[in-house]
């Protein structure tokens, strides 16, 4: 067995050719079957974020199965002709896999941390940012191992330092833009935002350049982070997640207010008990605001957790009220304008 091994290992090529074989295999129908067989019982659990982490290390199940057969082939007990290199390649190589499994750890202890805290999604950015400062330290590891002058690399980054920050000046403004946006914890994922009155939708993602928002008709809008910065921005969900809106309606002034404001709140109950989206603390208000040209005008005071929901409420309120108008006796008044001519003598 061991002359066989012997000879297996003084010929390079068909060992890594091997070993390639029945690391992919490994991986194939060993590492990723347990991994998946580990997800699907994450997913049934509810554990969103360990079924996250299981599918990031699924998708380097090949890497992970031909690392492990290359470790296996250290503690033979045979001498390599090529021992020394191979030594250092597998080292490099484990640096490199520590360093990938290290990265997605600390995703997942921060997305657990901050769904904990923060009840909300989390932007692909802080994900960046982990990946940027895990696989720089693992580089400087294996700049370690292959004895590379480290120092020199550090002052060639000082020198070039500052033609790197001219040339991404646009990039890195992005991208300290979007660490603001975070930071100050007025704008996240999942949020619903109103940008210079222009445009509208909920933060479905800030990564390193852009703020991308998802519109109520399912578009997509991207703003840079710059931009977004220094646009007046509403945040609709800041204070609380409950969207407060008025839709204005008028009465003839010969109706009986007391009587209108009663009906008014009776068929908007109706119509927000049909919406499980609506605060269930909160009771629909009428508020009486002015004395137009052929109408007293009023404000209806309504509530909904999703901003989309807003105007499907607004349309059963319409049709519901003007049906109840029409049975109570109750006047929605045409504009009207009382004309006098005078005759001249």
């Amino acid at each position: 067995m061991v002359e066989l091994l012997d000879t297996l290992y003084s010929n390079k090529t068909l060992l890594i050719i091997l070993t390639l074989l029945v690391g992919i295999a490994l991986g194939l129908f060993a590492i990723r079957p347990l991994l998946s067989a580990l997800r699907r019982r994450a997913m049934r659990e509810r554990r969103n974020y360990l079924a996250i982490l299981l599918n990031s290390f699924k998708r380097a199940s090949l890497v992970l199965g031909v690392l492990g057969v290359l470790n296996m082939l250290l503690i033979l007990p045979v001498d390599l002709p090529w021992n020394k290199g191979y030594r250092l390649t597998v080292s490099v190589l484990n640096t490199l896999a520590l360093t990938f499994i290290t990265a997605e750890l600390l995703i997942f202890i921060y997305e657990k941390y901050t769904a904990r805290r923060i009840d909300s999604k989390v932007s692909t950015l802080f994900h960046i940012i982990i990946r940027l400062l895990v696989y720089s330290a693992g580089i400087l590891m294996v700049s370690s191992i292959v004895d590379y002058d480290i120092k020199a690399m550090l002052t060639a980054l000082g020198v070039g330092g500052l033609a790197i920050a001219l040339a991404l000046q646009d990039t890195l403004s992005n991208l300290f833009a979007g660490l603001q946006i975070l930071a100050s914890k007025q704008l996240k994922p999942g949020d619903y935002v109103r940008v210079d009155d222009q445009v509208e939708g909920y933060v479905i993602d800030i990564n390193w350049r852009n703020t991308t928002l998802r519109t109520l008709q399912e578009n997509v809008i991207i703003v840079s982070n710059t931009q977004l910065s220094q646009s007046i921005t509403i945040n609709f969900f800041t204070l609380q997640k409950n969207l407060y809106f008025k839709i204005a309606v008028g009465v003839h002034y010969d109706s009986d207010l007391d009587h209108v404001e009663r009906v008014t709140l009776e068929v908007a109950e109706q119509v927000l008990e049909q919406f499980p989206d609506v605060p269930r603390d909160f009771h629909p208000k009428v508020r009486f605001n002015e004395f137009a040209d052929s109408s007293i005008n009023f404000h209806v005071w309504m509530a909904t957790d999703l901003y989309e929901n807003r105007m499907i409420i607004q349309h059963h309120f319409i049709k519901a009220l003007h049906k109840r108008y029409n049975q109570e006796g109750i006047s929605i008044p045409y504009p009207i304008r009382s004309v006098y001519i005078e005759k001249s003598e």
